[in-house]
């Protein structure tokens, strides 16, 4: 049910306002396909951030992505589209935008959703009006504004493990029908849900701290200028992983570091003689893990834009969006989840962006023709300082040997005389090979410019037809300088590249209602994501480009107001050609068995399926909602460089998804207030989380239930709800890696049961 009408009263479901083509509109008579929820909407569902948004919106799959990312990195898929990697230059594939503005990293993607009015989820390329990096969808968050009124609101929530948010906002006026302003704050704690043997770490916990405040001034009848700030600080323990498995790839170096590097890191970090990396440190328990390593997760984020909005006549606006936004992360992250420093990763981010967009819409032909022209600039600068220990302690052990003791080839006996392959002895040079504790630091700069053009035409009263089209031109420069600081070797030397590429991408659509209440309509679309580098060269030669990806969309729809607008039926099917698809491939280097990552245009990949949201009110005070999601995929053309085969489905993108909930509210009679019994289901079937479709770290289809109950006052000042989140305890997977170089299998799992009690007080 997303927003549709939660407040009503009576039978009837009330309308509910979108901005998903830039202007206000009905949601049952935007042509496109769209999921919004209110604010109601999030509060009775529980949904906190970005990432809850998936279990109740069809054909979407929010997860944390790469584990390197940090806990709050969002990895966005819809209709099975989007990126799992955060680091740049790699970009996201689905675009998130607050208040019209695009933010351009996923990491501290999964943003609080406090102080937030309304989220449009917009399914399938939308290369037109929003443009960058919207292959395959827009999430766009609209936060609340000053009306002008004094008002204001006071929520607590308490609960399992220590959960305590606070959130206050308060909207008052300041120069009377002239200027008015906000503010808006949080602070949300909660005990993570994993531990460490041995150790009181709390992994998977909440230290979110939010600010928002706002100005609206209404300079004239005809201008209006509000201007915005926000503000989120993130001082979290890290992600909530565990190790599954560990195994012996062909040509890894899981054999050799348990061979050589072993013994004397056990011996340094005081583990028992004989400990070696393998499965006894899996400790089978969602809840608990043998890591050791170094787990942070802090993140500042701040933006500022202004917003300007002039009538210049009853047929004509402009508007223009200008911000800045800033992003500091310091992110550490045990992957292999054991005492051994198999792979460690330490990223420090320092990001800035501006944009400035331009809109000038109205309306011409006595009405029939509404049109929208805009110009779009955007500038992003982000370095990052990382240093990563893959198979740490094997290049220094090689050193302290006495002598050339390991073999480099088969059935070969060492020591041997030179020019033998036989590493180890102090000074060797082929020890140099297994050096692997890597320090790349690299930086991008970034430019984009981009201008529209979006007209619909009321050809009669039923029928209109809609054109749009957006021509982007983006330049990126890409800095690299990378090298194994224990022994000095070069994984990147010094590197500056430049690369642009250019897109029109266009729109047709054509709609026609049937009469009130019913609306079909069709669309053709595309939409691209711009290339890169391969962001983790070892190696010289892994250091090279990928080019932009494409992707051509065919949607068809229908809308509808049944049973005297006590139910709304909305469908969408699709069918949509996703080429030169940027793939990743995560293998073992056949030179030293070490982690072989690259990212290549390798792939063309057809997508089809269908999206089912239904809404209804049958009798007074009893509400209901379905969605429902089918996605299927099929590989037309796929490089043998990937490493598998052409039978294999996309990641993070599940055949079938669906939520259900309904909610009875009733009268306590005597001024006593009102009572809402509310609950939900969603699930999702097998999903595959890498390209590879590795089945030990497939996650099984899987159900969760939330359930909530909430009494209101009789004069809705008051609000006091209970609720308990994965009723089931289900235990399933938010995100999993497998790395044969290293021979991990790695989980993040999702939060288990929980329960809390919220206290609301409106003024």
């Amino acid at each position: 049910m997303p927003a549709h009408a939660e407040e009503a009263t009576g039978f009837e479901l009330e309308e509910i306002t979108v901005t998903a083509r830039k202007r206000e509109e009905s949601l049952q008579d935007a042509p496109v396909s769209v999921t919004a929820f209110s604010t109601a909407g999030l509060e009775k569902r529980g949904i906190t951030n970005i990432g809850n948004i998936s279990a109740y919106t069809p054909n979407v799959d929010i997860n944390h992505g790469k584990a390197d990312g940090g806990s709050t990195n969002a990895a966005v898929f819809i209709r099975g589209v989007g990126q799992n990697d955060f680091i740049f230059p790699t970009d996201p594939g689905v675009g998130i935008y607050v208040d019209g503005v695009y933010v351009a990293r996923s990491i501290g993607g999964m943003m609080d959703l406090t102080d937030v009015e309304r989220i449009e989820v917009l399914r399938g390329p939308q290369g037109t009006l929003y443009g960058k990096n919207t292959i395959g969808g827009a999430i766009n968050v609209v936060t609340s504004r000053p009306d002008g009124e004094l008002s204001g609101k006071l929520k607590v929530t308490a609960g399992q493990r220590d959960h305590i948010d606070v959130e206050a906002n308060i909207n008052f006026p300041i120069i009377e029908d002239v200027l008015s302003g906000k503010i808006a704050a949080a602070s949300k704690n909660q005990n993570g849900y994993t531990k460490r043997v041995g150790s009181d770490l709390d992994l998977g916990d909440t230290n979110v701290d939010v600010v928002r405040a706002g100005l609206n001034l209404k300079a004239s009848e005809d201008v209006t200028v509000y201007v915005s700030f926000d503000y989120s600080r993130i001082r979290q323990n890290g992600v909530p992983g565990t190790l599954l498995g560990t195994f012996d790839s062909p040509g890894s170096l899981y054999g050799l570091y348990n061979a050589v590097a072993a013994p004397m890191v056990a011996a340094l970090n005081g583990l028992p003689v004989g400990s070696i990396f393998d499965d006894r440190y899996v400790t089978g328990d969602p809840a608990l893990s043998h890591g050791t390593g170094p787990s942070r997760d802090e993140n500042d984020t701040w933006g500022l834009s202004a917003n300007l909005e002039w009538d210049v006549n009853e047929n004509l606006t402009l508007h223009s969006i200008t911000s800045y936004r800033e992003m500091d992360a310091f992110i550490q992250t045990d992957i292999d989840y054991s005492p051994f420093p198999i792979i460690h990763t330490s990223e420090e981010q320092h990001q800035k962006q501006f944009s400035q967009e331009f809109q000038l819409g109205g309306t011409m032909a006595e009405g029939k023709l509404n049109w929208l022209l805009g110009g779009y600039y955007f500038n992003e600068q982000i370095n990052d300082d990382n240093t990563t220990l893959l198979a740490s302690g094997l290049f220094q052990s090689l050193e302290a040997m006495p002598g050339a003791f390991v073999p480099l080839i088969p059935m070969l006996t060492c020591p041997a005389a030179p020019p033998a392959p036989c590493a180890g002895g102090a000074g060797n040079p082929l020890n140099g090979i297994f050096d692997l504790d890597v320090n790349p630091f690299t930086k991008l700069d970034t430019n984009n410019w981009a201008a529209f053009l979006h007209v619909t035409y009321d050809v009669t009263e039923k029928f209109s037809v809609t054109l749009g089209g957006r021509y982007s031109y983006e330049e990126k420069e890409y800095f690299i300088d990378s090298v194994f600081p224990a022994s000095g070797k070069v994984a990147t030397p010094p590197t500056t590249d430049t690369q642009s590429w250019s897109k029109f991408t266009p729109k047709v659509g054509l709609d026609y209602h049937v009469n009130d209440d019913v609306l079909l309509y069709a669309s053709f679309s595309k939409g691209f994501k711009s290339g890169g580098w391969n962001p983790r060269p070892l190696q010289p030669a892994e250091f090279k480009r990928y080019d932009q990806e494409n992707l051509t969309a065919y949607e068809m729809g229908v809308k509808s107001r049944l049973l005297d607008n006590r139910m709304t039926v909305n469908l969408a099917g699709f069918y949509s050609q996703y080429n030169d698809v940027q793939l990743f491939s995560n293998t073992v280097n056949p030179d030293n068995g070490s982690l072989l990552l690259t990212v290549d245009n390798a792939g063309e990949v057809d997508v089809w399926g269908f999206e089912a949201e239904i809404v209804a009110r049958p009798t007074a005070g009893l509400d209901l909602n379905v969605g429902l999601g089918y996605l299927d995929n099929e590989y037309q053309t796929l490089a043998a460089s990937t490493g598998y085969p052409i039978t294999n489905k996309l990641p993070s993108a599940p055949k079938w998804t669906l939520n259900a909930g309904a909610q009875y509210a009733f009268d306590l009679g005597n001024e006593r207030g009102q009572l809402t019994i509310r609950g939900d289901v969603n699930y999702r079937s097998r999903t595959f989380n890498d390209p590879q479709n590795t089945v030990a770290i497939a996650q099984e289809g899987y159900a969760l239930v939330n359930a909530r109950l909430t009494w209101d006052s009789a004069d809705e000042n008051w609000q006091v709800s209970t609720f308990v989140l994965n009723l089931t305890d289900k235990e399933y997977f938010s995100s999993a890696e497998s790395i044969p170089a290293f021979g991990i299998r790695n989980a993040v799992y999702g939060r288990p049961r929980e329960w809390g009690v919220s206290v609301t007080r409106h003024f």
